[in-house]
């Protein structure tokens, strides 16, 4: 059904008018009053005055000064965003999150000077950073993360189809005793990846061992970090499992590079399964067995979105899940031939 003025108006409890100025902009409004009427236009499903401005043809990418760090993780994504818009007759621009807790009138200002259209949220940030983006009066698609304050249109590989296949893969190659390392209260990617792997482990019959569980692994703090944790509890006589389901690549390829150093074979001793199919796990040696999240098909389905949104006016929340591929590689080997020798 359609949405009217006059609903956002008894909604808000404003007037028509100030309804209709909110809406279309203008500057006679306080940005209280129009974040009030925008929030209560997205709510209601109304878009028509919300849709893009003749001339807006810029799309603004927006990540966390953390994420940008991260070179495949945003550059992998960042030039995927760009074929795809420009493929559509779109520019992209980059901005860091943080940007967006200056003074609205400022982030107004530089949105509409910059010609932006709508914006692709990549990766997660704090919920109140994420309030800033949303109150810039722009559609938002989050890419790789999820909100529970500012629901929007999310895109995002499914973490459970992930850990299902990762611990399905090992069971099948004779593996029983499993661990999981990355903490997951890093991120909502690592969250959803190690409680789905304590749910397939579960169905599959499996027992997870607490000292299995490594936890304190947090890619934030850096490598060097991640890599003396290990170090420690290796040096402490800590048992491992047979295998390890990490959160990410990178956390399993520092994990290979710590066993490497005390003597611990891949995957003759301990296996290892990661999350990205970062190209990086693809030149070391031996190759990791990795779970592809499909940045590609992400990447399109997320720019797709935007624009449909942006030309239509439509704006529907939503949270979309695009499957995982495992992609095999040598660091799981087929534990029932090496039992049988």
């Amino acid at each position: 059904m359609k949405v009217t003025l006059k609903q956002i108006a008894e909604k808000t409890g404003v007037s028509i008018n100030t309804v209709s100025l909110a809406l279309r902009g203008m500057a006679n409004i306080s940005e209280e009053t129009r974040e009030k009427v925008v929030r209560a236009a997205r709510e209601l499903g109304y878009q028509k005055q919300l849709k893009n401005p003749a001339g807006r043809r810029n799309l603004c990418l927006v990540s966390t000064g953390m994420h940008l760090q991260d070179s495949y993780f945003y550059m992998e994504f960042y030039q995927l965003f760009l074929s795809y818009a420009s493929a559509h007759g779109y520019t992209m621009l980059a901005m860091e999150a943080e940007f967006f807790q200056n003074d609205r009138a400022v982030v107004r200002e530089k949105l509409e000077q910059s010609a932006i259209g709508g914006i692709l949220s990549l990766g997660d940030m704090q919920e109140r950073m994420f309030d800033h983006l949303c109150r810039s009066g722009l559609p938002v698609v989050a890419v790789g993360a999820r909100y529970y304050q500012n629901p929007v249109c999310t895109f995002i590989e499914d973490n459970q189809m992930a850990a299902h296949q990762a611990v399905h893969c090992l069971i099948e190659n004779g593996y029983q005793r499993i661990g999981f390392a990355g903490s997951p209260l890093h991120s909502i990617a690592f969250s959803e990846r190690y409680f789905a792997f304590r749910q397939a482990c579960y169905a599959a019959g499996v027992a997870v061992r607490p000292e299995d569980e490594w936890l304190d692994l947090l890619p934030d703090r850096g490598t060097a970090y991640n890599e003396a944790q290990i170090l420690a509890r290796l040096d402490a006589g800590a048992p491992l499992p047979e295998a390890f389901f990490c959160a990410h690549d990178l956390l399993a390829i520092t994990l290979l590079k710590a066993f490497r150093q005390r003597n611990i074979r891949v995957p003759e001793d301990v296996a290892l399964i990661g999350v990205d199919y970062n190209p990086m796990g693809q030149i070391i040696e031996p190759r990791l067995t990795s779970i592809d999240v499909c940045c590609r098909a992400q990447a399109e389905a997320a720019v797709r979105r935007l624009i449909e949104c942006i030309e239509s006016g439509v704006y529907r929340p939503a949270r979309i899940l695009l499957p995982t591929v495992l992609r095999a590689g040598d660091t799981v080997c087929d534990r029932r031939k090496q039992n049988r020798k």
